[in-house]
């Protein structure tokens, strides 16, 4: 038994040792305290780095480099205790090859339990975990150094879960989007502190990323504010979105940078570009080879620059063509050597090929961190304006030099520097240096005090002198009175004194002028003395300075005693104030004067006086005084006051007007003669919806636009000849509706003069829309009816042949009456036809050159065959070709000579005038027959109008052709009327534009 047990012991032991040495994983055993080796696989000898003799060692024998502190002890505590041990990761330096190599282990101590629960050994597993631990260190190592890097780069890191709703964020994340480091981020407050204008820019963004369809990329710039919603940073994001296989976003993870720096760089950068655009200046930039990269916005202007691509070329292609080699072989050189190079130069403009004179600044641009040359620039001031200012100066220096007065310069010492050419020819100065002299030798002696105590001190006090002097001829010594102004000359930059000039105008001619002058007043004296009407004279202060006898025979009033201001004693006591006031009111005012008053004459007798006056001004248009006369206007007064009377009366009948016109259906209204309107009746008020006066001010206004040039032309015409006023408009009323109105107006008239206008506006709406729907009636009709007279006529035409041909000729007379009846309902529906055309606006018109009496002569013998009474006499003058419709021309003769044949059945000539005046033709056809009353001549033109009268009615028609005839003429650009006398006939005219053949 004991020797069965003991073999089935040492088969067990031998199968663990075996299984110990073919475990992959590293396994030892350990027996007793000393902790003696008694397994030990290959893979855990491998770990130690030894041979395979450690069976029988010692543990801490074998491996000294394990007996750490407390390492021992715990090996001890799983042995005596049987208390298994777990030691993690732990960091073993094991000689391998000679060589003590870094190892992590996962080691495991486990006691050995005999049969009676005793320690026997301790068995120990490991786990090489030294790869899984380097490669920890490794990513711990790789996310510090990104770390750094982003600390460097000062980037903030964020990470959100869209599904979860949760988001990560590092420090610089927080501190950039506008939070503090310590705050706890909820999803849904992500972008409180976005800038309100990027918000939903932002939102987009995000959305786009979250979009399957997309790549998930997003890229974004936008600014935080703080708590006060200040701009805080201007951020850069950047970032991607991740997706589940649904296609959902599961991460959304990036980075943010704070980019304010280079934001307000930019917008510094751009404020800067804009400064130089703006600069009146040239500006360019270029390569060390000279080629241009930029240039601002003036040069496109200066040179006439079309486009960026054209502007980006060789800067020697800037310049004229005779500056190339300078700028090859002088300008760049200096700039690349020396650093700058600056001088006058020609650019061309781009366009014109014109020289362009610029002063050109060239520099070198070096970097400014190695110091080395990296590019060119130029700035170049456009010189035209310059030279333009110099060609003024000069212009100015010669009109000086050519001035028929004295000028001079001097400096502030007084010592002359120029003379022009009339002052030389005024004071004898000959040689070229003579001039340059103290002022004071240009003065006579007597003047020296006075050049002294007064003209220095009060030109160095004010800037200015200006009086009389006498200067010294250089030759004879003459002494040469002139009236001279001195002034000082300032630098324009800094406003300080540096000269002095002066302009003297020689009086000897002025004083000859002022004696003649004496006499001619003493002369007129004498003139005026013998007017009939009184004449006086007062100065700048409006001191009466003359009156003539008349006044003095008028008034009793001495000569003297009505100077300055005694006139006014003339005047009765209660006018006095009155004119007096007025004088002083239009003295003041530099403008006419007029007022009236009355004076007792030396006989007793008040009578009626008006005085003018008209202001005077003298050669330097400074006024003077005023020059007028008083006429005696007592019998004009007394007319004027039964004309204020008969006006007094006129208004009472105005009020009765008012008051009647109150009710009345119609807007009435009235005007003044320069054609404002001044009043409407209460009809008006009522359609308005305004006020008479609000109407008075804007009733131009509610006239239609299309209507309004019409309206003006015809009430100007009005009120400019004093003809009736008549026109129709489309009137807006209170609702902004447009209706029809008809508005005439006769001036009110006394002793021929006009007064008053007075005029009514009738609604005559509802007549136009009926006249429309006549219209459309006649268009339609009439087309309707041309067809079946068209057939009609061509079969009584057949039937006529037939009957002749039979033999029948009564009947075929009466075929031939039918027929002629037929013409004239032709005719009738021809001009219903061009009626309707002229109101729809589609008359046409075919327009050629033409010559105008061979037309007219044409259709003039044609007509001739139509009547065997009239003798139609052609009195024709040259009238050349015009430019007109030939047959509607033709259309109008034939109704005027039809018209005057019509009626005239009693005489038997015709005549027919042609002319051509101020770039018109003219054509009078004069008939002698029944003539038109004077009251109805001017509504022959109107459609559908016939002149009654028992006579008229004699003759059959629509009265549509006279109609029909002004209507072309109006639209050929021509005018059309008649002059007529009842009983004695009528001439109808009608002229025509001729225009330039050129044209």
């Amino acid at each position: 038994m004991n020797n069965d047990a003991g073999l089935h012991q040492q088969l067990s032991e031998d199968i663990f040792r075996m299984l110990i040495r073919e475990s992959p994983t590293p396994v030892a055993l350990y027996i007793g305290e000393t902790m003696e080796i008694r397994i030990a696989n290959k893979a855990m000898i491998d770990i130690w780095g030894k041979g395979d003799d450690v069976i029988g060692h010692k543990y801490f024998d074998l491996l000294p480099e394990f007996e750490e502190p407390g390492f021992h002890a715990i090996l001890s505590n799983v042995y005596d205790n049987g208390t298994a041990y777990e030691w993690k990761e732990q960091r073993v330096d094991v000689m391998v090859d000679d060589k003590l190599e870094e190892f992590y282990f996962n080691f495991i101590f486990k006691p050995l339990r005999n049969n009676d629960g005793e320690v026997w050994g301790v068995l120990n597993t490991a786990t090489d975990v030294t790869e899984l631990v380097n490669t920890r260190k490794k990513l711990a190592e790789t996310e510090q150094r990104a770390q750094f890097a982003l600390q460097a780069a000062e980037l903030g890191t964020w990470d959100l879960n869209p599904r979860l709703e949760t988001a990560t964020w590092d420090d610089r994340c927080k501190e950039l989007c506008g939070f503090r480091k310590d705050d706890e981020i909820k999803y849904h407050d992500l972008l409180k502190f976005v800038h309100p204008e990027d918000e939903q820019r932002l939102r987009t963004a995000v959305m786009q990323a979250y979009d399957p369809v997309g790549n998930g990329n997003y890229d974004i710039i936008v600014r935080t504010v703080d708590d006060t919603g200040h701009l805080k940073y201007w951020i850069h994001l950047k970032g991607k979105a991740y997706f589940n296989d649904n296609h959902e976003p599961i991460r959304f993870a990036g980075t943010v940078q704070d980019i304010t720096r280079e934001i307000l760089d930019k917008q510094e950068q751009q404020k800067l570009i804009a400064l130089i655009d703006k600069t009146a200046d040239v500006v360019a930039v270029g390569s060390m080879d000279g080629s241009v990269t930029y240039i601002n916005k003036t040069a496109y202007t200066i040179l006439g620059i079309g486009s960026t691509k054209e502007a980006l070329k060789p800067g020697v292609e800037y310049f004229a063509d005779h500056e190339a080699d300078k700028v090859i072989n002088e300008i760049n050189p200096a700039v690349q050597q020396y650093g700058k190079w600056e001088g006058e130069m020609h650019y061309r403009h781009f366009k014109t090929g014109e020289n362009i004179p610029v002063y050109v600044n060239c520099f070198r641009i070096d970097d400014p961190l190695n110091g080395l040359p990296i590019g060119m620039a130029s700035v170049a001031r456009d010189l035209r304006p310059e030279k333009a200012a110099r060609n003024e100066q000069y212009k100015l220096l010669s009109l000086i030099n050519h001035s028929s007065d004295f000028v001079s310069l001097s400096n502030l010492d007084g010592n002359v520097t120029y003379v022009n050419t009339a002052g030389r020819k005024m004071l004898g100065i000959k040689g070229a240096n003579e001039h340059r002299r103290h002022n004071s030798e240009y003065l006579m002696p007597d003047e020296l005090d006075k050049l002294r105590d007064k003209v220095n001190p009060i030109l160095m006090k004010h800037g200015k002198w200006s009086g009389e002097v006498l200067y010294r001829h250089f030759q004879t010594g003459e002494a040469i009175p002139v009236y001279g102004t001195t002034m000082l000359v300032y630098d324009a930059v800094t406003g300080l004194p540096q000269g002095r000039a002066s302009i003297a105008r020689d009086l000897r001619r002025e004083i000859a002028d002022k004696k003649a002058l004496t006499d001619s007043e003493r002369l007129l004296k004498s003139i005026t003395n013998a007017s009939p009407t009184v004449l006086w004279m007062a100065d700048a202060e409006g001191n009466i300075t003359y009156v003539n006898q008349t006044w003095v025979d008028w008034t009793g009033i001495k000569y003297e005693d009505n100077m300055g201001a005694g006139w006014i004693n003339a005047l009765l006591e209660e006018d006095r104030t009155r004119a007096a006031e007025k004088f002083l009111t239009d003295l003041n005012a530099r403008r006419f004067y007029e007022v009236d008053f009355r004076i007792t004459r030396r006989d007793g007798e008040i009578r009626w006086c008006i005085a003018t006056g008209n202001p005077q001004y003298n050669e330097q248009g400074e006024f003077t005084g005023y020059i007028g006369a008083c006429t005696d206007v007592t019998d004009k007064t007394l007319a004027e006051s039964e004309v204020k009377l008969r006006n007094r009366e006129l208004n009472n009948q105005i009020r009765q007007f008012e008051f009647v016109t109150g009710f009345m259906p119609v807007q009435l209204w009235t005007a003044r003669t320069d054609g404002q309107v001044d009043y409407f009746n209460q009809r008006a008020v009522d359609y308005f919806g305004a006020q008479a006066n609000e109407i008075a001010a804007s009733w131009l206004n509610a006239i239609h636009p299309d209507d309004r040039d019409a309206c003006i032309e015809a009430w100007n015409y009005a009120v400019n000849t004093g003809n009736v006023y008549q026109c129709e408009f489309r009137l807006k009323d209170k609702d902004q509706n447009y209706k029809w109105h008809l508005s005439r107006a006769l001036p009110f008239t006394i002793d021929g003069k006009i007064i008053k206008w007075f005029g009514t506006n009738t609604d005559i709406d509802e007549q136009k829309q009926l006249q429309r729907q006549k219209d459309d009636f006649l268009g339609i009709a009439s087309h309707e009816l041309k067809t079946p007279v068209t057939s009609i006529k061509a079969y009584a035409q057949v039937l006529g042949a037939m009957l002749s041909k039979e033999g029948e000729q009564k009947k075929a007379e009466m075929v031939l009456r039918m027929d002629a009846q037929i013409n004239r309902l032709t005719n009738l529906i021809g001009d219903l036809l061009d009626v309707t055309k002229i109101n729809s606006g589609r008359l046409q018109f075919n327009k050629t050159w033409f010559d105008f009496n061979e037309t007219l002569q044409e259709t003039v013998e044609d007509l001739q065959h139509t009547t065997q009474k009239h003798k139609l006499i052609q009195n024709f003058t040259p009238t050349g070709r015009i430019y007109s419709d030939k047959d509607r021309v033709s259309q109008v003769i034939t109704n005027l000579i039809t018209n005057a044949i019509k009626y005239s059945p009693h005489t038997d000539t015709i005549i027919i005038n042609t002319r051509r005046e101020n770039n018109e033709v003219i054509v009078c056809v004069q008939d002698f027959g029944i003539g038109i009353p004077e009251d109805k001549k001017d509504r022959v033109f109107e459609q559908f109008y016939r002149v009654s009268g028992n006579k008229q009615h004699t003759f059959p028609g629509l009265g549509l052709g006279l109609y029909i005839s002004s209507e072309i003429i109006k639209r050929e650009g021509g005018r059309m009327w008649v002059n007529s006398i009842e009983g004695k006939g009528s001439t109808f005219c009608f002229a025509l534009p001729v225009d330039d053949i050129n044209s």
